[in-house]
């Protein structure tokens, strides 16, 4: 099994593959973040992040978006969003 983070874009509907691994740790979701927000990240005309309330989204990782100027909002429990694109993507590849 491999954990993907992705993200969509709400005004372009575009997504994001930020990375996929089969053991989702502090270090990769520090990596994830750096690559969303360097100079040509994802992240970087953005200023809102909502993310779902895994765990892997830990009070450091939300501070390092802050850091970078990017508000973070977590879901509700609700993943409705995620198992739609998580379809999409299955039909795509």
């Amino acid at each position: 099994m491999y954990y993907t983070v992705f993200v969509i874009d709400l005004a372009s509907r575009r997504i994001m593959l930020a990375g996929s691994t089969p053991w989702p740790n502090e270090m990769f979701m520090r990596q994830v973040v750096r690559s969303l927000t360097n100079e040509e990240g994802f992240l970087i005309a953005h200023r809102v992040v909502i993310c779902d309330r895994d765990g892997k989204w830990s009070r450091e990782v939300r501070a390092r978006l802050g850091d970078a100027g990017i508000d973070v909002v977590q879901t509700p429990a609700s993943r409705a969003q995620c198992q739609r694109a998580c379809r999409t993507l299955r039909t795509i590849y």
